[in-house]
């Protein structure tokens, strides 16, 4: 055989319960080969989204540090609670059309996580100030006067942290600030952490504060006992005004040890994935929410009192604390290769979008070219000297750089080419790549480029793309250039990250690994969040102040990694289908809109020719929406989203059902539910969605969580106020919809087994096996020349909707097994399997 081929068998999609036991029969072909599988095809991808760097990876435990995060970010102004960009500007894909974006402000303090706490006769006020600053970068300090103070009394500032501070009984927290005084403040100053009822856990007392000029204090602070939400707590031990900046908590023991490093067991559990790369630092991060406030990485190495921060888009301020030197330390501890992706000159098109003209771009592109040196250039160069001065005589393991993030079209494309020139002429050997905005790879955005080493395709899918679109990157034409998957994740309908979510993600990452030809890298998004800030639903790890854990798909993201392959074997799947199944959709049948007004009548449902429902408005129940009945319709007339009306005590498996519908307002058209098992479960035809131009089957769980079931399909709008004939054929293994006698789509619950194999750098064969069934499936191999012992190593969970939590980290985490490989397999219900087998000599 030589190429692999998947025969399809139609199943249910989630369910294969009371069908007869079917089998696979898996064939490797070992006496040929097929793609070289790179070394670099897993990575990671570091973006400042969800308080992954401030409040998670980085392990600075104050919040607000420089008293800096009430500033408006450059470019914008504060305009009845928003940000809004300034002066008005077009935007970069709409121009000349300007810019209409604007962002809440998170912030309703001058001094966010910070507040005093006085007692007895004590009192404070407290005002930010700019006068005499401790430098250019951290322009406010934060102006404490104190009156009255008095020993028994509590005149103090606390911070809560990012939502507490850990605080481990007997580790060590290195403390620092810097303070000056007027002469009336005599001191002490007491810094404590102490639990949220003033508990105090650890303390030490400063005395001789009073300076007029700006002084740094440091200290270590053990805990006598653990609190995960303890808090700092600075004393003030006699009246006067106090100037305090830059306070900063930082654990002793962060990742490798290093100074101003990363939380160690958030880094260790990136180590653990061992990625062949890092990408940072985004995303739209990089792209900045306007071209005056994006990142600049010059703004982030050096002294970490100097460095000014950045405004993420996704709506804090970073310190800039894990700033590109940390980030390059952190790809040499991990032996990891960094990708620098840098801004082209344009602000995040799904913000401002804000941008400089063509002719402004020069300084944009040295500054690329200065980062590259400072990774890589000799010591005897401007940038390289400087790394050097920073403790890192040494290059980096810079190997990539990119050029902006999701931006695509022409217009990027010229921006492009002038970039790629520039650096392609000093650093030969640096690979470049290509955004290609969000999706697929973006023709109109090829045709205008001139060269192209690697583009950077993005893959946010519902749960079941990469099941109906195995194939998907078979159909790219091969040659030009390589492929990096600079961001996927299944993104819908997976919960927080369920099994289904790692079902899914592991029959992409075997799409990519049997496609290595075309695809190099890849790489999961988003891969941190704190749990008191998500920004999208799907991330890879979690944690808070003191915990953290990691789902589903970081397992089966390292499992499939750790046992990649060095090169593929065709390999082929065949399912023996039952020959007898029993019907996939059996259940009720119901009616519904989404943002739109609907009438309905008519309603009747045949199987072979005889009548098993014909309308009768009083056998219909509506949990969600509003209906009215009036004769033989019922209308649907209010705005929302998933309104339902289901049909009373009646459960069909095969059959036709047929309507009539009108539109009568909205945005969208009809749906018609199908396998209706309750108000909140069920798969429907959605006639009209995608604001009324597509059509597409979908499944509802939990009641308003929906997901395609099928790829959307063009159609013509449907009009408002005109009948429509509407017939669905629901058959045991596949359900046809037509509108007005033609038929628009159909539905066959696609394979949810797949297998790839392959030979690793040792010679061991690599079986890669997902069974997305809920049924054990047994599997034939046709292989020659292995041994007949094997090791298999299997991730399972007993549901889909199963998830990975604090409370219970490591309840789905992979386990390892040997089988006498000569005998039946069986791949477990809802699992993702490795079989590693000797060759024999």
């Amino acid at each position: 055989m030589n190429k692999l081929s998947v025969l399809i068998l139609p199943c249910m999609l989630y369910s294969l319960s009371g069908h007869s036991q079917q089998k696979a029969v898996i064939t490797v072909n070992t006496a040929e080969t097929a793609a070289v599988v790179p070394a670099t095809l897993h990575g990671i991808f570091f973006e400042e989204i969800s308080h992954a760097g401030e409040g998670g990876l980085y392990a600075e435990m104050v919040q607000n540090r420089g008293f800096e995060e009430s500033r408006i970010p450059a470019g914008t102004k504060l305009e009845n609670g928003f940000l809004v960009p300034t002066p008005s500007k077009p935007h970069f894909m709409l121009q000349p059309q300007p810019s209409d974006w604007k962002l809440e402000w998170p912030y309703n303090s001058q001094w966010p996580a910070w507040h005093m706490e006085t007692s007895g006769n004590a009192t404070m006020q407290l005002q930010l100030t700019q006068r005499r600053p401790l430098n250019e970068a951290t322009p406010n300090s934060l102006q404490i006067s104190i009156s009255k103070a008095e020993e028994k009394g509590r005149a103090a500032i606390v911070n809560e942290g990012f939502w507490g501070m850990n605080a481990i009984a007997g580790d060590v927290y290195n403390l620092s600030f810097y303070l000056r005084t007027d002469n009336n403040f005599k001191g002490p100053l007491t810094v404590s952490l102490q639990t949220a009822d003033n508990k105090i856990l650890a303390s030490h007392t400063f005395t001789g504060t009073r300076h007029p000029l700006w002084k740094k204090y440091s200290c270590q602070l053990v805990p006598a006992q653990s609190d995960p939400k303890a808090k700092l707590v600075l004393s003030f031990g006699s009246g006067g005004t106090c100037w305090l900046d830059f306070v900063s908590l930082f654990p002793a023991k962060t990742f490798k040890g290093r100074v101003n490093g990363l939380r160690n067991d958030i880094a260790s559990l990136i180590d653990s994935l061992r990625p062949s790369f890092i990408r940072w630092p985004g995303g739209c991060f990089v792209e900045g929410i306007t071209i005056e406030s994006a990142p600049n990485w010059k703004n982030t190495i050096g002294p970490v009192e100097k460095r000014p921060g950045t405004f993420s888009p996704w709506g804090y301020w970073s310190s800039d604390g894990l700033g590109y030197h940390e980030y390059l330390q952190f790809c040499e501890d991990v032996h990891a290769d960094a990708l620098f992706v840098f801004n082209a000159g344009v602000s995040c098109e799904y913000r401002s979008g804000t941008f400089v003209p063509d002719d402004s771009i020069a300084p944009y592109i040295q500054n690329a070219l200065d980062a590259i040196e400072y990774a890589i250039g000799p010591v005897t160069s401007t940038w390289g000297r400087v790394r050097a001065e920073n403790g890192h005589p040494a290059p980096f393991p810079l190997k990539y750089v990119e050029v902006g993030n999701e931006q695509h079209g022409p217009r990027y494309a010229k921006r492009y080419n002038v970039f790629y020139d520039a650096i392609h002429q000093r650093y030969p050997d640096i690979t470049i790549m290509a955004s290609m905005g969000i999706g697929d790879v973006n023709k109109h955005t090829l045709d205008s480029m001139k060269k192209v080493d690697m583009v950077d395709e993005h893959a946010y899918k519902d749960a079941f793309w990469s099941v109906r679109n195995f194939d998907h990157f078979d159909k790219y034409k091969r040659g030009r250039w390589d492929m990096y998957v600079g961001e996927y994740a299944t993104n819908a309908g997976v919960g927080a990250g369920n099994m289904r979510a790692a079902l899914s993600d592991a029959i992409y990452i075997l799409s990519m690994e049997k496609n290595a030809d075309l695809v190099k890298m890849s790489s999961y998004a988003p891969l941190l969040v704190n749990e008191n800030d998500v920004d999208w639903p799907v991330n890879l790890i979690h944690y808070d102040a003191s915990r953290s854990f990691a789902r589903i798909s970081y397992y089966a993201i390292k499992m499939l990694s750790e046992n990649k392959a060095a090169v593929n074997y065709p390999t082929s799947v065949n399912i023996l289908k039952d020959s007898n199944p029993a019907p996939a959709f059996s259940g009720g049948i119901g009616l519904g809109t989404w943002d739109t007004q609907a009438e309905y009548k008519d309603i009747k449902v045949t199987s072979s020719n005889k009548v098993l429902y014909e309308n009768r408005t009083g056998d219909w129940t509506f949990p969600r929406g509003k209906w009215n009945v009036s004769g033989s319709s019922l209308a649907q007339t209010a705005e929302g989203a998933q309104l339902l009306a289901m049909l009373k005590g009646h459960s069909f498996d095969t059959y036709t059902l047929t309507l009539k519908a009108r539109k009568t307002g909205g945005i969208n058209a009809f749906t018609i539910p199908f396998a209706v098992i309750d108000s909140n479960t069920y798969k429907r035809a959605h006639i009209g969605s995608w604001y009324n131009s597509n059509c597409v089957f979908e499944s509802v769980t939990q009641g308003y969580n929906v997901v395609d079931i099928t790829n959307q399909k063009r159609i013509k709008p449907v009009e408002t106020g005109r009948w429509y004939d509407i017939r669905l054929e629901v058959g045991k293994e596949k359900v046809d919809c037509y509108l007005d006698n033609q038929l628009i789509m159909t539905y066959e619950p696609p394979q949810q087994f797949f297998a790839i194999a392959g030979k690793d750098v040792n010679g061991d064969v690599v079986i890669k096996i997902v069974n997305g069934y809920d049924i054990p499936v047994p599997a034939i191999f046709q292989i020659d020349g292995v041994a007949d012992e094997a090791v298999v190593t299997t991730l399972k969970a007993g549901s889909t909707e199963a998830e990975n939590s604090f409370n219970a980290p490591a309840a789905y985490v992979p386990g390892i097994s040997v089988i006498d490989f000569r005998k039946e397999w069986q791949a477990p219900p809802y699992s993702i399997n490795v079989i590693r087998l000797k060759k024999k000599l």
